[in-house]
Formats: structure tokens, C-alpha cells, sequence
């Protein structure tokens, strides 16, 4: 029995050693989404079952999270995009047609830029949600009247808690921050006891991607900050209490990947956002927080701090088509579709609403 369903069609896992042939894919890129970086395709590996190859010189990405065969961007590479998109509509059509489920072809994270490569007229587009970019500088002063909340919450954590941050370092951090994940986890799961659904299977996804980026975020070129905290005037020590990555994204953006912050910690949220900004992404003018995944508490959240740019992401459906099944004559009008959302976000909505 073959333990890899997919090497059948050349599609192999996302492993370290591919960065040197994955990168310069993304590199290529002049305003790339916070999807398209090695990081996120290594640390989602798992969780959306990441598998990746080469067809005509372009990147293709693959996702198999939720049963069904998807592109996760849409091919990357110089020229010739159109016939490289057609070559994996094929053989996500093929995987998904075995597998029931014929209609759920399609590439998501679709950015404007690339989506100007390809044949618009041969494909349907549907808004999927957008990068939040803010102006680096506002984060760390959170200065003028539309951010007080966010200063006075920052302000809030300084006054209250004695506090120390440190880079990260997996040598010295790892135990800490997976037991500070494991309390995240717990405490999400008993506070959604009435929502099994998607939100568990999402947190699930979340914890293991988030794992992962513990374990290897020097391998993976992540930055990452750490605090400690505790009470004034309490007598227990210091405890881990937060930790965030973030990466370079293009030539004028940084992207934070992960944030989680203990949230009877009032203020945390807002100070180590502030302070990451501050300690590693200056130099940098642009800060990318991710998309909202179509929760209206995570958007609201997200407009609140006053992003000075949205990066539009777009689905994408082969246009004019009809699924049919290999080896019969057999034509299957494809229904109408309604996009459920993707199962990657950076932050669940409750987590983004401590940083109100």
C-alpha cells in the first residue's frame, strides 16, 4: 500500500530543505500577501496538508486540509501562467472528482498582483478577505485620538505589571511557550463548549501550526519576542505571560504570524504588538497583520487600528466549465457555490478583542 497517496502526481511535502527553491518564487514578488512566504507553507504544513510542485517553471502550492484537493495561491513564475494554472486545475479535477467532491476545485489567497498574470475571462473571481497593513510608526507611538484605546490599554499592562522582554529562543523559551499554548487552548475550547464545529477544528489547526513555529523559528528566519509578567507588588515570579513572530515580507513590510497573550493579562495584547513593532520592525514602514477570515469581531478589531492599506485576496474558479469524469462520458453542471471560510487565521476573533 503506497503511504503517499500524492507522489503519484509529483506532489511532495513542504521539508526545510526546500527553502532554496521555494524562495526565490516569492521573492519574485513585489507586494506579496503574508501566505506567500516559506514560513507559513512549513508551519501550516501539517495542519492543511501544505504539498508543492513545479509545473512549467512555476510554484504551485496544494492544500488537502479539509478533504479536497485546492491551490493555495495561484502559480508563481515568469511567463506561461495560464497553462501552468490549467495543468493543476487538472489534477486537483482528477484527486477531486475520486474523492467526490468535483466542484471544490479551485486557488485561494489569490493577490491582485498575481491575479493580473493570468486570463481573467477564463475564470470566476470571488473576494476571499484582505491583508490588514499598517503604518509601522503609528503602531509602536499608537498616537492621536482614533488609537487611545490602544495607548491607554498599553499604558494600562506598563502600570499594573512588572515585566520582561526578550527575544525568543527556542533554547530557552520553547517549555514555557508551549505550556502558555496549552492554556490558550484549554481556555478557548472551554469558552466555545457550544461551538464544536469549525472553530474547534480551526484552534486545532492553529495549535499544531503554532507548535511547529516554536520548534523550528530559527530555521524558519522567524523573529519572535517573548514577556514576562507579574503583578505589582506581587511575590511570585515572573511567568511567561505572551509571545509573537513576525517575519520581513517584500521590500517594505513585516508580517506577524502569531500572537498569543495569556488574556487575564489586561493590556498585554496592545504592549507586545507596540513593542515588536518598536524592537524589530522599525527599519521597516509597513506592518501586515494577516486577514480577518471573515469574522466580523475579527475585522472590526482589525479596522479599529487604522490600517493604512488592504490587500485584496481573491478565489479563483475555472470560468464556462463542466466537471466530467474520467474515462466516462459524463457531464456534471457544476452548482452554485457558496465559499465557506479557509481554515488559516492568525488570531481567533476572542484572542484579536484583547487587543481593543
Amino acid at each position: 500500500m503506497d503511504d503517499d497517496p500524492f507522489s503519484g502526481w509529483g506532489l511532495r511535502s513542504v521539508e526545510l530543505a526546500d527553502r532554496a527553491v521555494l524562495d526565490p518564487y516569492f521573492a519574485s514578488l513585489s507586494e506579496p500577501l503574508s501566505d506567500y512566504t516559506f514560513s507559513q507553507l512549513f508551519t501550516w504544513r501539517n495542519s492543511l496538508r501544505i504539498l508543492w510542485k513545479q509545473v512549467r517553471g512555476h510554484l504551485c502550492v496544494f492544500a488537502n486540509g479539509s478533504g479536497d484537493l485546492t491551490l493555495l495561491m495561484p502559480p508563481i513564475g515568469d511567463t506561461g501562467g495560464d497553462a501552468a494554472l490549467a495543468e493543476s486545475v487538472e489534477l486537483m479535477d482528477e484527486y477531486n472528482f475520486a474523492h467526490h467532491v468535483p466542484h471544490r476545485t479551485r486557488v485561494e489567497y489569490a493577490s491582485e498582483e498575481l491575479l493580473a498574470r493570468f486570463d481573467r475571462a477564463r475564470l470566476l473571481v470571488e473576494p476571499m478577505g484582505a491583508d490588514y497593513v499598517y503604518d509601522v510608526r503609528r503602531m509602536i507611538d499608537l498616537a492621536g485620538g482614533d488609537l487611545a484605546s490602544k495607548r491607554q490599554a498599553k499604558n494600562r499592562f506598563l502600570r499594573l505589571y512588572e515585566h520582561r522582554a526578550e527575544p525568543y529562543c527556542a533554547a530557552d523559551h520553547l517549555t514555557d511557550c508551549e505550556a502558555l499554548l496549552d492554556e490558550w487552548k484549554i481556555h478557548q475550547d472551554a469558552q466555545h463548549l457550544e461551538d464544536p464545529g469549525i472553530s474547534c477544528v480551526k484552534r486545532d489547526k492553529e495549535s499544531i501550526a503554532t507548535s511547529l513555529c516554536l520548534r523550528h523559528a530559527q530555521d524558519l528566519h522567524l523573529r519572535g519576542l517573548v514577556i514576562y509578567a507579574r503583578e505589582l507588588g506581587s511575590a511570585t515570579p515572573l511567568s511567561l505571560r505572551g509571545f509573537t513572530f513576525g517575519e520581513a515580507l517584500g521590500a517594505n513590510q513585516s508580517s506577524i504570524t502569531i500572537e498569543k497573550t495569556a488574556l487575564e493579562t489586561k493590556g498585554l495584547a496592545q504592549f507586545i504588538f507596540s513593542e515588536f513593532c518598536r524592537e524589530f520592525w522599525s527599519d521597516r514602514p509597513l506592518v501586515n497583520v494577516g486577514d480577518d477570515w471573515g469574522l466580523p469581531t475579527l475585522a472590526w478589531t482589525k479596522m479599529s487600528y487604522r490600517p493604512v492599506q488592504l490587500l485584496q485576496k481573491f478565489v479563483l474558479r475555472p470560468a464556462n466549465r463542466v466537471v466530467v469524469s474520467p474515462g466516462l462520458n459524463v457531464e456534471i453542471p457544476p452548482p452554485t457555490v457558496q465559499m465557506a471560510p479557509t481554515l488559516k487565521t492568525k488570531h481567533t476573533a476572542r484572542e484579536a478583542a484583547a487587543r481593543v
